[in-house]
C-alpha cells in the first residue's frame, strides 16, 4: 500500500476536496476549471452514481445544482475578495485544499502558503506548478494543524504579518483537537504576526438559509437536498462533525472559549466580498439576491491576538519524536508508540500494522510515551482494535491523563480501554 493510500484511509475527509474544486469549476470560476483539468479529475456531476435517478426526480435533481455550487462559490470567492482587499498580507490557507486561490493570488505578485494533508499537497502541488510554472510566492506544505512543529516548518524567516483563512475545518476536531489548533495558530501568529480568518461558524449558522434562498424556498427541493446531503454525510468517514465548542449554539459560550485562549474577535460582513455575480446563480436574479440578503448578517470572525503571555499545554513540554515499533510473537502484536500520533504520523502505525506477516491473535499497544492523539491516530487504533476476532485480546497501557481525557472525550475509551 503507497503512501496515497495510507493517507486516505486514516484521513478519510480529505476527499471533500476534490468535490470543492469540481464545484468551484462548475459555478464558473476559470481558474477552478484549469485546476480541475490539471489535477484531472471529472467535472462535477459527471460520476455515475451508484443509485440510478428515478426519471421522476431529475429535473428536480437538475435543478439541485446551485444548492450544491452556492455553498462552496460564496466562501471560496468571498474570502478571495476579502484577501484581496489586504493588498500586504501574505495569505496561509488552512485547509488549502484544492482550491486555485494559489493560481489567482500569484498573479497579483501575492505570497501564499497552502497547507493540508499529505494526499492533498502531493496532488496540488504539480498541478499547480503545471499551470503557473515554478513561483517562490507559493509555497505549499503537508501539515497536521494540531502538530504545531508541522505548522512552523511551513513558513520560512521572510513570513510576516500572516493572513489565516479557515474554511470548513473546525467542524471536524473533537474539543481538545480544537484547543491545539488554537494554541498553535496562536504561537505562529505571535513570531510571524496578522490574524486568522474563519468562515466555519457563519456557514454553520445559516447555511440551511443559504440553500433555501438558492432553492427560492421551494420546499420539495429543501427537502430532497436534505434527504441527499444527510446520505452523504452518514457515509463520509467515521467522523463526528462540529463536535466542539464552536459549535456551540450558545454564542456567548464560542465567544468566551475564544478569549480564554487568547484571541480577541472581529466580525466583518461577508456580504461585502461576494462577487458582482454568482455564477451558480446565474440567470435567475431573484435567487442572487435573496441570497445576498442573507449574507448580510453572515460575518467572517476574525481573530487577533491579545497581549497576554502564550499559553502552552502540557503536552508541549516533552515533544518527542514520533516512533513507533512492533514485532509479532506467538500470535500477539505488541506496539510502542512515542510522541505525536496524529495526521502525519499515524500512517507510519498503519503501516506497520499492516506490514506484519503472520496471524495477529491479540494485541497489546503501550502508550507510555505517547504524548498526544488525534482522530486519525484514534481511527488507525480502532482499525487495529476491529480486526481482531476476540476483541478482549486489544489491551492497551501506559495512558497518561491526557491520552485517556483526550479517550473518553471522544468515546474511544469504550473501545480501547
Amino acid at each position: 500500500m503507497n503512501n496515497q493510500e495510507l493517507w486516505e484511509i486514516v484521513n478519510p475527509v480529505f476527499n471533500t476536496a476534490k468535490s470543492c474544486v469540481q464545484l468551484d469549476a462548475a459555478s464558473g470560476d476559470e481558474d477552478s476549471k484549469q485546476l480541475l483539468g490539471a489535477l484531472g479529475f471529472e467535472p462535477f456531476g459527471s460520476q455515475t452514481s451508484k443509485k440510478p435517478v428515478p426519471p421522476e426526480l431529475k429535473e428536480q435533481v437538475k435543478r439541485l445544482f446551485p444548492a450544491y455550487m452556492i455553498l462552496l462559490e460564496t466562501r471560496f470567492q468571498s474570502v478571495n475578495r476579502l484577501a484581496e482587499s489586504r493588498q500586504t498580507r501574505q495569505i496561509a490557507d488552512l485547509p488549502c485544499g484544492y482550491t486555485a486561490r494559489g493560481i489567482r493570488l500569484s498573479r497579483q505578485g501575492r505570497v501564499y502558503y497552502g497547507l493540508d494533508l499529505p494526499a492533498v499537497i502531493d496532488t496540488i502541488r504539480p498541478a499547480v506548478a503545471g499551470i503557473i510554472g515554478e513561483n517562490s510566492n507559493i509555497r505549499y506544505c503537508a501539515v497536521d494543524a494540531t502538530n504545531y512543529d508541522s505548522l512552523k516548518k511551513a513558513f520560512p524567516d521572510t513570513a510576516h504579518d500572516l493572513m489565516f483563512t479557515t474554511e470548513g475545518l473546525l467542524m471536524y476536531f473533537n474539543q481538545s483537537e480544537l484547543e491545539e489548533v488554537f494554541h498553535n495558530i496562536g504561537r505562529i501568529l505571535r513570531q510571524y504576526g496578522g490574524s486568522w480568518v474563519i468562515t466555519d461558524r457563519a456557514y454553520f449558522l445559516h447555511d440551511q438559509e443559504v440553500v433555501a434562498a438558492s432553492l427560492k424556498n421551494d420546499p420539495r427541493l429543501i427537502g430532497l437536498y436534505s434527504a441527499i446531503t444527510s446520505q452523504a454525510a452518514a457515509t463520509t468517514a467515521d467522523v463526528k462533525f462540529n463536535d466542539n465548542v464552536f459549535f456551540d449554539p450558545d454564542d456567548e459560550k464560542v465567544r468566551a472559549f475564544i478569549g480564554n485562549m487568547g484571541f480577541e474577535l472581529t466580525e466583518v460582513c461577508m456580504a461585502d466580498f461576494l462577487p458582482d455575480q454568482l455564477g451558480s446563480l446565474r440567470g435567475d436574479p431573484e435567487a442572487d439576491e435573496a441570497v445576498r440578503n442573507v449574507f448580510k448578517k453572515m460575518m467572517f470572525w476574525e481573530l487577533s491576538l491579545k497581549k497576554a503571555a502564550d499559553r502552552k499545554p502540557a503536552s508541549a513540554d516533552r515533544n518527542l519524536p514520533f516512533a513507533a515499533e512492533g514485532r509479532l510473537e506467538n500470535g500477539v502484536f505488541s506496539v510502542n508508540i512515542q510522541g505525536r500520533m496524529d495526521t502525519i504520523t499515524a500512517p507510519e502505525l498503519l503501516k506497520l500494522f499492516q506490514d506484519t506477516e503472520g496471524t495477529i491473535q491479540a494485541i497489546h499497544v503501550d502508550v507510555s510515551r505517547m504524548e498526544y492523539v488525534s482522530s486519525a491516530g484514534l481511527r488507525v487504533l480502532l482499525m487495529m482494535y476491529k480486526s481482531l476476532e476476540d476483541k478482549e485480546r486489544f489491551e492497551m497501557t501506559g495512558v497518561n491523563d491526557a491520552v485517556r481525557e483526550i479517550l473518553e472525550t471522544t468515546g474511544f475509551d469504550q473501545f480501547l480501554l
